[in-house]
Parts: C-alpha cells; structure tokens; sequence
C-alpha cells in the first residue's frame, strides 16, 4: 500500500473511531530527542510540540523539528510538521500518528525538503500531568539518502481532555442525561438549587475519558480521582465539599439507600464487605452514576442486569445530599 492509501486507512479508522468516542485524545506539549537510523552515519533528530484534541480519540500535533546533520557536508535541516494522532498514549494505549513536515536546509543541502511519516508512540511512565514517552516513527524525505526509521524517547506535560459536549459514551451506548434541572424541581427542589445541581453534573459529564491519577482534582494535573472528580464538579459552582472518599461518606445529609429515593448530585459510596468507603460516585439519574475508576471517567449503571452494574450494586453503601 503506498502512502497515501496508508494514510486514508489512518483516517477512516480514526474517524470511526471518534464516533465510538471511546478513548481521549491528547492536549499538552512534548520535547523529543531522537536518533535517525538512515544511511551511514546516523544521525540525531530534536522536536518541540504542542499537542491538541480534536474530537473523540483523534488529536492533532505540531512541531519545530531540526536535523542537525550526521554526515559530512550534509547541512543541516529545520522545518515544521503537523501530524494526525489518534489516542491518547495512555493506561498503555499508543498514539498512533501520520503526517508530514516541511521546511529549508542549510550547509550542502541548502534547499527546501518536505517529508511523510507515520508511526506510534508509548507513555512508558506518568507521574500526574508529567510523562515519558517512547516512540517509534519512519520518515520518507524528499532529500536522498535520509530516508528511514527513528527512535527517539519524548518528555512533556498532559493536559485534560477538553470537553466534548452532552453526548457520552457507556456500554450501553450513547447517553445524556433527561432534564435534570426539571426531575430535581418535580422532587421538591428549590428552582436555583435544581439548575446548580444541573450544572454540577455537566461539569463532571464534561469529563468523560479523563485518566484516573492518583489525588487528581483536575487542576493541570490531567485526570481524577474518585473523590476528585465529585470534589472538583461541585467545586467549579461554589460548592465546597470534603476532599476524599472517607470524609465525602460523611458530607450532606445520609439518605436511605432505595435506587427509587435518588436524585441527581447524590453522592453514591461504595466499600468491600466490612471494610470503609473506598470509593464515591456522582448519581446522574436513570440508575447512572459517574465515577473515576481505574480505567479513567466513566459512566456505570446500578443494575442487576449488567455485569458491571451487580459489582458495583454489591458493593454500594450509601447516600449523601449535598444540596436539599
């Protein structure tokens, strides 16, 4: 397959891919130092990016890159790219990317160069926002002789996902929530405490994809939480709750735990049989609550007919209401 037919593919499974929304993209900048495995002798590559998402799981890079020149009388080799990536290079999914660069030479190559190139990189270690990345890419240039694989190991910071509007994905499909704002009033309600409560939960369903990171409260430090995912949505209107899981059992008001008895902004708790409450989650209404778990902001159901929904049924312990 040449390349332009290699890069279709990319794009139409990126693209429906993005409408399965299941993974995040990308948003933050990276450093690469990398080392071009083409012709003799090899040769080092630098590139500074900015990284954004676009929709679904598909993001957007672009990049300073300079070849500083390996091989004598060769010049040297500045320019910008932009590739199409499609994941997030997180909880060991690869970025997956396709692209091209551009730009001017100096030295004995003193001329305009263009270049394609296509490839995957691996966050090999994340400590909150940080990562450290391996990545893998082969580049076809217009000037001869520097056609050729590169390896190269990328260090940079990752952001939040940006929000993607109210229509999330769950196993059961796509969903959105139905009139918060008018349920919680048909519940006793007060009209202002209703479209707070309302909002609340859109900033959490805004955050849908998120990665889990340990203590995350969403402040640049690119994911949540349990605790920090509710500690954060109700924070963002002025509502200041405790920070983890154990205090946040004890906020608001204990209601009985009936899934007919629910509202929207309940704070589920969860904990293994005899133990504390290890885990919280953020009710939504329709039996859907919204929680960070171990594989990032989801959505799940209270449901005997769903295998997820009669674990997390199993360990459900209570009820907290914030705002009455």
């Amino acid at each position: 397959m040449n390349r332009i037919g290699r890069l279709v593919s990319f794009l139409v499974l990126a693209l429906l891919l993005a409408r399965a929304g299941r993974a995040a993209a990308q948003q933050g900048v990276f450093f690469t130092a990398g080392r071009v495995l083409a012709g003799s002798p090899e040769e080092s590559s630098w590139r500074a990016t900015i990284e954004r998402d676009l929709i679904g799981p598909i993001g957007a890079d672009v990049s300073f890159i300079a070849f500083p020149g390996g091989r004598p009388a060769s010049g040297r080799l500045y320019g910008l790219g932009a590739d199409l990536t499609l994941f997030s290079a997180d909880r060991g999914v690869p970025t997956l990317f396709a692209g091209g660069s551009a730009g001017i030479g100096t030295g004995g190559q003193k001329k305009l160069w263009a270049s394609a190139s296509l490839g995957a990189r691996m966050s090999i270690i994340s400590v909150g926002p940080f990562r450290l990345m391996a990545e893998g890419r082969w580049r076809n240039l217009t000037i001869e002789g520097r056609d050729g694989f590169e390896v190269a190991a990328a260090f940079g910071w990752r952001g939040a996902p940006r929000a993607r509007g109210p229509l999330l994905p769950e196993s059961a499909g796509l969903w959105l929530p139905h009139a918060t704002a008018e349920v919680l009033r048909a519940n006793g309600i007060p009209e202002a405490k209703a479209r707070l409560i309302d909002d609340v939960i859109t900033t959490a369903l805004e955050s849908m994809g998120s990665p889990y990171v340990w203590g995350g409260t969403g402040d640049g430090d690119g994911g949540f939480d349990c605790s920090g995912l509710i500690y954060y949505a109700y924070r963002q209107h002025g509502v200041s709750l405790p920070r983890t899981a154990e205090s946040q059992a004890k906020a608001g008001t204990a209601i009985h735990r009936e899934l007919d008895l629910l509202l929207p902004g309940d704070l589920l708790t969860f904990a293994e049989r005899g133990e504390s409450v290890s885990h919280v989650g953020l009710y939504v209404g329709e039996g859907r609550f919204i929680h960070s778990s171990s594989s990032g902001v989801r959505l799940s159901r209270l449901s005997e007919e769903d295998p997820d929904g009669r674990t997390w049924l199993k360990k459900w312990v209570g009820v907290r209401r914030v705002i009455e």
